[in-house]
């Protein structure tokens, strides 16, 4: 009997947990990661480029863009964020998503 109660307890509470959370959840939101770029957080320095290296190879066209093959690709994929969003009011909630589109609009497939 206490092993049903608590099954009962413990689904209730992640139904309860699960509705609370956002459909929208982001670990890292577009702001955060502009304002940690703009101080120059090697930690999510770390994290931009490991988004673009795993978003690199999407095989949806829509998606596609390429890394610049530089030496100091790396900081001029943190400038290119920076300059792209400066000047945006409302970034998305995603900071995958301001990756994205940063990269898609910056290094896009047709001006390889």
């Amino acid at each position: 009997m206490h092993f049903v109660t608590a099954l009962l307890a413990g689904l209730l509470l992640s139904f309860a947990a699960k509705a609370e959370m956002p459909e929208t959840y982001s670990f890292i939101s577009g702001d955060d990661l502009y304002d940690a770029l703009s101080q120059e957080s090697m930690v999510l320095q770390g994290y931009t480029l490991g988004v673009v290296d795993a978003l690199k190879h999407s095989s949806n066209p829509d998606e596609c863009f390429v890394i610049p093959l530089r030496p100091d690709a790396d900081q001029v994929i943190y400038a290119s964020f920076l300059k792209f969003w400066r000047d945006e009011a409302k970034r998305p909630a995603s900071a995958v998503a301001a990756i994205t589109a940063m990269m898609q609009s910056e290094f896009s497939c047709e001006a390889k």
